[in-house]
């Protein structure tokens, strides 16, 4: 079993050594993990992310540690960029000297808003119906930029309103498609259930919609401590496995593979 949405202290919203993360997922049992630290390009945003100067520090430490720990666990490098399209051309630029595993698109900000944020939430101005459509909009465009190899918790701008409007799946198929043609996965993010809309990202809908039009997921505990490495997975793999997911994504120099789940993972963590 893998989990590749792991967060460092670089973030600076995160909890614990690189290695403390690594032996919470040896001892869960889990075969690979992948470091999936923030890079964030906007400056809304840039305090809860690593500087571009810190890339390479982050990329170096994650490869010493793959080379330390290869014989008890695979470790992957990878980044989580939150996509703008003004900054899309800048992070391409960062990234290049870099030989990354996997290059994950978030999208966190609408109009300078946070929409993560519980705080901002509170005070946000758009309802709900304005939030998923400028969300769309711009996810289409991180679709089209071809700049990802995952995109993360898919359906985020749920967190807080518990659902979604029916304009957010008008279109859903024809992204899903346009996913498919571009070689790129979508993350099932279990973060969600320990946010206010206590499931996983995404929906079980989009779950089977992703099994339908043939588009490879991968999993993620979005983990900022390392006890939650692997938190909820056996929720994740039952329904995977009721949505007919019957393989996980894994990602090496960029290139994804096929992982058969186990399906009785042996730890997961719950609160």
């Amino acid at each position: 079993m893998i989990d590749y949405h792991i967060h460092t202290l670089l973030c600076n919203h995160a909890m614990g050594t690189m290695q403390e993360y690594i032996n919470r997922a040896i001892a869960a049992g889990l075969s690979e993990i992948c470091f999936l630290d923030h890079l964030t390009l906007n400056e809304k945003g840039s305090a809860l992310s690593m500087t571009p100067e810190q890339v390479p520090l982050y990329y170096h430490a994650v490869r010493r540690l793959a080379e330390q720990y290869h014989d008890r666990i695979r470790v992957r490098a990878g980044l989580e960029i939150d996509f703008s399209p003004e900054n899309s051309e800048c992070a391409a630029d960062i990234i290049k000297p870099y030989d990354f595993d996997v290059i994950a698109g978030s999208i966190h900000f609408l109009s300078g808003t946070d929409i993560v944020s519980r705080r901002e939430s509170k005070n946000n101005t758009m309802d709900v119906e304005e939030i998923c459509s400028q969300y769309l909009d711009l996810l289409e465009r991180l679709v089209e930029s071809r700049m990802f190899d995952v995109i993360c918790h898919i359906d985020l701008p749920k967190k807080f309103s518990g659902s979604l409007p029916e304009r957010f799946y008008e279109n859903i198929d024809s992204m899903l498609e346009k996913i498919r043609c571009n070689g790129m996965a979508i993350e099932i993010n279990t973060a969600g259930f320990d946010h206010p809309v206590k499931e996983q990202y995404p929906n079980g809908y989009l779950i089977e919609a992703c099994g339908r039009h043939g588009v490879p997921v991968t999993l993620g505990s979005d983990a900022h401590r390392p006890e939650e490495v692997g938190r909820y997975f056996d929720r994740a793999l039952t329904l995977m496995r009721n949505f007919g997911i019957s393989s996980i994504s894994g990602f090496k120099r960029r290139v994804r593979y096929d992982i058969s789940p186990d399906w009785k993972p042996t730890q997961s963590y719950h609160r």
